[in-house]
């Protein structure tokens, strides 16, 4: 009974610590979390995935409203949308799934450390370092997938881990773990679009194991049906919308040659145009991408000391099944965020995806704890083992707590931050609704523009002033708005060092610029 008595005091104090993270966090913060938000009201008001912008061009979108999620996946939207359908349709209804969810990613952690050797005060210190868990903190209640991604593909290598390791009798029960551990693939893959790498983690390990060959493909293929049962909707949608199992435009950022390129118009981005750069560059971006991400993996994933606790843990149960899939899926998904998809992943897509270890890394830090005191203690007579062990992971919990209310200030409370981002869009939208309700607008963040209370929006391109209008003809758009935070081929008409016929500056909203763009000619 203690073990589940346990499980519920660490789950009511995870989702009263997220609820509390929660409440003071009343609107989207940034472009992801605004597309989610803004898609689960549509998908409320019965228009289904549908979106009302355009906030890249990779794949040479038609004009707004058009399909949603040919880049994302659609979970984020589908949850906010259920907490709206509970609670009601603002977004602190959206956030209740989302603290429900990454509650019982402490729960994991706990089971995780009790598999692998730890006792009750082990597993609870995991617990606690992933309630304050450093830098995911302000974004386990955000409408994003830091949370689905995170709880869902943690249980497909956990899930998948049972199956591997519980007695073969009765043998349905274990090989159900594998049907289990696909559909967290699965849940996982409509949360991010890297969520196959944990079947790339899962398969070789299963397959490398001694055991009848009738278990081994019974497994494989109970592991691949409860993901296809979960994603063929979504496969079919895609085929049905674009031709492809799963859209292009996402494989297209393999070839940028830098960030911005994410939002470029017209350009080819291509194997071609990324060799044509040069082995220069290629190379260069790729360094940059492997010290960022090296970054993320000491201090947002490990917390700085918790890393090489957890590495130590790690060593030391290295010929455990469920230590060697994640690490086989830690380490794929480290080349596959700097090798392929270098600068999205290096930009946040190794922070998000990353959530997903969480429960891994603590419970293995706590474990490496013991590891890395044992051998200190074996060098110095006076310290006493279990003393050293209790008093440090004391420490490390006071440390994530310190770390996780720290980040947390910055992102949220300080100067309201959270609650303060891209609210300059309301005022912009009464302007344009009272001057033109059905204009189109040019704007840096297009969803979080229609958050606001805007009409149809495309995203401003990292482009020249004559590339801009042309996309602004194609599209349509009446508005250009140019922010402090604009693409730097902008930058002279910006700060009026440059102007251009068909651009009349009509209103200004403190460092927000808008201009009317004149057909072709200049004549209004």
């Amino acid at each position: 009974m203690k073990p589940r008595r346990d499980l519920l005091w660490l789950f009511l104090l995870a989702l009263a610590v997220r609820l509390a993270a929660a409440w003071p966090q009343h609107q989207p913060a940034y472009m992801d979390e605004s597309y989610s938000v803004v898609v689960a009201q549509n998908l409320l008001a019965g228009r289904g995935f549908v979106e009302d912008f355009l906030w890249n061009y990779l794949d040479n979108p038609a004009p707004p409203p058009h399909p949603s999620h040919l880049y994302w996946m659609p979970l984020t939207s589908i949850l906010a949308w259920l907490g709206m359908r509970l609670f009601g349709a603002g977004y602190s209804a959206a956030q209740i799934p989302f603290a429900l969810l990454s509650a019982l990613l402490p729960l994991l952690a706990y089971r995780v450390t009790r598999h692998l050797g730890g006792d009750r005060r082990r597993a609870w210190l995991a617990g606690l370092l992933v309630i304050f868990s450093g830098f995911y903190f302000p974004y386990w209640t955000a409408v994003d997938n830091f949370t689905p991604f995170g709880l869902f593909a943690a249980l497909a290598l956990f899930l998948a881990w049972r199956g591997m390791d519980s007695p073969p009798p009765p043998p349905a029960r274990p090989l159900l773990a594998f049907l289990a551990a696909g559909a967290c693939a699965g849940l996982a893959h409509l949360a991010r679009a890297d969520g196959p790498l944990l079947l790339a983690a899962i398969v070789p390990v299963w397959l490398t194991r001694r055991q009848p060959a009738a278990r081994r493909w019974a497994g494989l293929g109970l592991l691949l049906a409860g993901y296809l049962l979960v994603m063929s909707p979504w496969l079919a949608r895609s085929y049905r919308l674009t031709g492809a199992l799963l859209p292009v435009a996402g494989s297209k950022t393999i070839w940028l040659t830098g960030y911005d390129d994410l939002f470029s118009y017209g350009r080819e981005l291509s194997w071609r145009t990324f060799l044509a750069q040069g082995w220069g560059p290629i190379l260069q971006g790729r360094w940059w991408a492997l010290t960022a991400n090296l970054q993320t993996v000491l201090a947002v994933w490990g917390m700085v000391v918790l890393a090489p606790l957890a590495l130590a843990g790690g060593w030391t149960r290295r010929r455990h099944a469920l230590v060697q899939m994640v690490g086989l899926y830690a380490g794929l998904l480290f080349a596959v965020m700097t090798v392929v998809f270098a600068f999205p992943g290096a930009r946040g897509g190794l922070f998000h995806s990353g959530a997903a270890l969480l429960p891994f890394i603590a419970g293995l830090g706590v474990l490496g704890l013991d590891t890395v005191v044992a051998w200190a203690a074996s060098r110095r007579r006076h310290w006493r083992a279990a003393t050293a062990s209790r008093v440090f992971g004391a420490g490390l919990v006071v440390l994530a707590v310190s770390l996780s209310l720290f980040i947390y200030n910055g992102r949220v409370l300080r100067n309201n931050a959270w609650n303060t981002a891209d609210r300059g869009y309301a005022d912009l939208a009464r302007w344009v609704a009272a001057r033109k309700p059905d204009a189109v607008v040019m704007v840096n963040n297009p969803p979080a523009y229609r958050y606001h209370g805007g009409g149809l929006s495309v995203v401003t391109p990292n482009e020249d002033v004559d590339t801009t209008l042309r996309a602004a003809d194609r599209y349509g758009v009446d508005y250009l708005v140019l922010e402090p935070n604009h693409p730097a081929p902008l930058h002279p008409l910006y700060t009026r060092s440059a102007d251009h016929p068909r651009l009349r500056l009509v209103k200004q909203f403190g460092g927000t610029l808008v201009f009317e763009i004149l057909p072709p000619g200049g004549a209004p």
